[in-house]
């Protein structure tokens, strides 16, 4: 365990509320957007409801990317939240591409302690950011350091968890108590600002996916503890069956499907197995060309994002 004088940071979210007299403390949310008004709006105004409770304690600032939006999203969201930074985008950033842009942007401004990645289409739930900060408690009494803390998301379909812890088999169910976890899906991802500073932020290379997995890899190699907090944070429909994966589509509609940044672009997913996987890459780049040309009706979604 650490000793001695705590920085801010570490100090930062010791327990989900503050006692009058405290530092207030701010958080950086970061998201992106690309013509989904109404699922934007919706995030926003969960967010809202879950942390003004909170305000005078927990100070929580939204970043957000507009990747070429035409359908009035950063205008609604100009008018409805005030408050939010709109962040131009390319319009071909997509999800790493805008969220990477949101955090370069939060952290030149400066001054907070910690940075919630959100997808525009999670609906948080009151309690998220307590469970978040308490599961970081428990961290730092465990570990002696401060980690990342993960929260899944209940399929608004289903009922089951869509999102957040991912194993080899894909994604785990969300648990009663919050356990270690290797990786996870970015959909509700909170990262301290000393974790930042030591990890940094995502990667150039990819556009759309596997940004997230690259980060949880990139984490642990320093040592970072990354932690699945308790119980369902959100509600997030898991997504469907890529058009690259579904034996319905023409081959030459799959193979087109299948190399666009929304897809499983070959390249990128070869450079994350070469940095973290070893030299086993042309393996995976046959498998996933094998998923393509064959795909099976029964099986589930491959982790992806779907601002696109």
């Amino acid at each position: 365990m650490k000793t001695g004088h705590a920085s801010m940071t570490e100090t930062a979210f010791d327990g989900a509320s503050a006692e009058p007299g405290k530092i207030r403390r701010s958080i950086a949310a970061l998201l992106t957007c690309h013509n989904r008004r109404e699922l934007t709006l919706r995030c926003l105004e969960s967010l809202r409801a879950a942390t003004e409770p909170i305000a005078s304690s927990i100070h929580v600032h939204v970043f957000l990317v507009d990747d070429g939006c035409t359908d009035g999203t950063p205008e609604a969201v100009a008018e409805q939240f005030p408050d939010v930074t709109i962040v131009p985008g390319t319009g071909s950033l997509y999800w790493c591409g805008g969220m990477r842009t949101a955090w370069q942007a939060a952290a030149r401004e400066g001054g907070y302690d910690a940075y919630l990645w959100l997808n525009d289409d999670v609906q948080l739930h009151a309690g998220f950011l307590a469970s978040l900060l308490d599961t970081q408690t428990v961290i730092r009494r465990v570990t002696g350091r401060s980690g990342i803390v993960v929260g899944a998301t209940a399929d608004e379909a289903g009922g089951g968890t869509s999102y957040g812890e991912m194993g080899p088999e894909g994604i785990r169910p969300a648990g009663e108590s919050a356990r270690p976890i290797e990786s996870f899906n970015g959909n509700i991802v909170l990262v301290p600002d000393d974790v930042y500073r030591e990890v940094g932020g995502f990667s150039r290379v990819y556009t759309h996916g596997f940004g997230d997995i690259d980060y949880a890899c990139r984490a642990r190699r320093r040592g970072v503890p990354i932690w699945l907090a308790p119980g369902h944070l959100g509600s997030c429909t898991m997504d469907k069956v890529s058009r690259w994966e579904r034996p319905d589509v023409p081959l030459r509609q799959r193979l087109a499907a299948l190399h666009r940044p929304t897809g499983c672009p070959p390249w990128e997913l070869a450079f994350l197995t070469i940095r973290h996987g070893g030299w086993w890459f042309p393996y995976t780049v046959a498998r996933l060309y094998w998923r393509a040309l064959f795909p099976r009706a029964e099986r589930k979604p491959a982790p992806r994002k779907v601002n696109a």
